[in-house]
């Protein structure tokens, strides 16, 4: 089985550098150029994507339509993948949150990223309860031929990733538009639990070995070389 992970092409705001979160901004004209050469660079080298998952807002979903387009087949929206809520900070970029209003919040956002500071913004369990969701659900329909695309976002992503190698910790890595994030896992009969837990079905649920993941692609963004 393969499990990619996407994020979405460029919006006005990702160049702005504005906060996002769950605002629903659609991707803009150069964000189309990204979305068609990753389809074309997908088909290229990961011919065999049989099912694409996308998080339903407009820049996650009309990305994925690209790559849905040129593999000739459906997408499937699902809730669980969309981006966290960045509360207060929502719409504004870093001039404009730490200014006095917002100044000491920042401050203390900006310590550890942590956005359980943030008033408004999705708690980590939150976060990591949905991550889970998304992949149970995932995994339940997929087999071991699977080689599944998953839409999503930056921030998110982050979570996904973390749950799927099994890490309570999730990482702070930064994601190009459209970075392309690929793993392989060599067993089938595998389920991920309610505490984010891989384990093998049977054999009374014994812990799944780590070492059965790959990491086969990173923040793959090759596809863009030469055209940002």
């Amino acid at each position: 089985m393969k499990i990619l992970f996407v994020r979405h092409a460029e919006t006005d705001w990702n160049k702005a550098n504005r906060f996002q979160g769950i605002i629903d901004i659609d991707i803009n004209e150069h964000g189309k150029y990204q979305a068609n050469l990753l389809s074309e660079y997908l088909y290229k080298q990961v011919p065999n994507i049989n099912k694409i998952y996308t998080s339903p807002l407009k820049r996650t979903k009309h990305t994925a339509m690209f790559v849905a387009k040129k593999f000739n087949f459906n997408i499937t929206e699902l809730d669980y993948l969309k981006e966290y809520s960045v509360g207060i900070f929502a719409g504004k970029n870093i001039d404009e949150i730490n200014n006095a209003e917002y100044q000491d919040t920042y401050k203390d956002f900006m310590k550890d990223n942590n956005w359980d500071l943030v008033p408004d913004a999705e708690k980590f369990e939150s976060r990591y309860q949905r991550a889970i969701k998304a992949l149970q659900t995932i995994f339940n329909d997929s087999d071991k031929d699977s080689c599944i695309l998953i839409v999503s976002h930056g921030g998110f992503m982050q979570t996904l990733i973390s749950v799927l190698l099994g890490s309570n910790r999730v990482w702070g890595f930064k994601t190009n538009n459209t970075g392309i994030y690929e793993f392989s896992i060599q067993e089938n009969n595998i389920q991920l639990t309610d505490e984010g837990k891989w384990v093998y079905k049977q054999d009374d649920y014994i812990v799944l070995n780590p070492k059965k993941w790959s990491i086969i692609r990173f923040n793959d963004a090759m596809h863009l070389k030469g055209a940002e």
